[in-house]
């Protein structure tokens, strides 16, 4: 066993699911990763992409889109209530099956925030560097998922 993490934007109140990049959730599994979560962290936070090389060569607004916000790492044993503010308890508890436990943010993001990851994926695969890694991966779940749908319409497009 070991904590599991998520990346969570507290602005936006989006979240980063690692398992999406073909990554683990243990600070590690992803940190050590060369074209996965840590790859789709630096696109979120881009500010200036396409104007040289080694940029991704994309316009999808979600490039950059994270600039400037308040990013947590957060594990599922962080902290009760770190970076939650009174009404976001208050909800979770309201809500919650068992309210009895107090939320984290890795609970709360989970439970009431957007996870972006397929949709930073996809934009990622846009890249023939980041594609061609993936094409030769052993993807699992939603990695594997979002590479064939992308591999399908781009089939699609050559037919």
């Amino acid at each position: 066993m070991g904590q599991y993490y998520k990346i969570v934007n507290l602005d936006k109140q989006e979240f980063l699911n690692t398992y999406t990049f073909n990554d683990g959730a243990k600070l590690l599994e992803f940190g050590c990763s060369g074209e996965g979560t840590l790859t789709s962290l630096s696109i979120l936070l881009a500010d200036g992409n396409g104007r040289g090389g080694g940029d991704l060569h994309s316009d999808d607004p979600i490039i950059g889109s994270w600039a400037g916000d308040r990013i947590v790492v957060t594990g599922d044993y962080a902290d009760e209530e770190k970076f939650l503010q009174k009404d976001q308890i208050m909800k979770y508890l309201m809500l919650s099956d068992d309210n009895k436990d107090r939320p984290n943010l890795y609970t709360y993001a989970h439970k009431f925030f957007k996870d972006i990851s397929e949709k930073v994926l996809e934009v990622m695969l846009q890249d023939p560097y980041i594609y061609e890694t993936y094409e030769k991966a052993d993807l699992y779940g939603d990695a594997e998922k979002v590479f064939n749908r992308i591999k399908k319409k781009k089939t699609e497009k050559v037919a």
